[in-house]
């Protein structure tokens, strides 16, 4: 099967039920995004060996570094006939998935309405969970490191989100836990370099403040993302 008709299905389905929520498509690949100037809710439908896609939703904070795209919070997503949805289905339940194969155009049609469907519900919740720096601060520190995460990142994405959204003493007490660990790779000892600089500014919260929105928009340019002068 050519690519470019699972992509141009894909495009069509997504268009129609992400476009309405103000999702934009990225160039020409599978993903699409939600921006919120200081972070963006990511939407993806990366293939895999067999034609068809899998589909990825989650949040990806601006204030760390890099030029790619990433799920900070979220990915994978399973899901049954119904449109019921999961990121985890639960253990022994049978009718989840979580890959759309190819049979033929008005099947993957078909499937992959149900797929954006779900995609838009997801990213629809992820906005509920998530509308404010100081929201993220406060759910990133109310759970434990997930098996996938490093506590460094944990503890840096809860200290940003707090300096972001003025709340000095929790961001000071996350940012003192990714200082104060232990370094042996590079990404470790570049990461603590930012959490100092940061701590160093916690106690004027409108420098800390002034500094994220810098990380925010070096990202953005790196990410080529438009110039965003809004306020979190």
């Amino acid at each position: 099967m050519d690519s470019r008709t699972i992509n141009r299905l894909i495009a069509v389905a997504a268009r129609d039920r992400l476009g309405p929520l103000g999702l934009v498509r990225h160039r020409r690949t599978r993903i699409w995004y939600d921006d919120r100037g200081w972070s963006l809710i990511v939407v993806e439908f990366p293939s895999g060996r067999s034609p068809g896609t899998y589909l990825n939703v989650g949040a990806m904070w601006l204030w760390a570094g890099g030029d790619h795209w990433a799920f900070d919070e979220g990915s994978r997503v399973y899901w049954r006939a119904d449109g019921s949805f999961a990121s985890t289905p639960p253990l022994g339940e049978r009718g989840w998935q979580q890959h759309v194969d190819f049979r033929d155009v008005e099947q993957f049609s078909r499937d992959v309405e149900l797929l954006a469907d779900v995609a838009a519900r997801r990213v629809t919740q992820l906005r509920t969970e998530f509308p404010s720096p100081r929201t993220v601060a406060a759910r990133l520190r109310s759970r434990a490191t997930r098996q996938d995460e490093s506590p460094l990142w944990h503890a840096f994405h809860s200290g940003a989100a707090a300096a972001l959204g003025g709340d000095a003493a929790a961001a000071g007490e996350s940012l003192t836990k990714v200082v104060s660990a232990p370094h042996h790779v590079d990404w470790e000892h570049s990461l603590a370099e930012q959490a100092s600089d940061l701590l160093g500014l916690v106690a004027d919260p409108a420098a800390a403040r002034r500094r994220i929105v810098e990380m925010i928009e070096h990202r953005r340019r790196r990410l080529n993302l438009p110039t965003t002068h809004s306020r979190p």
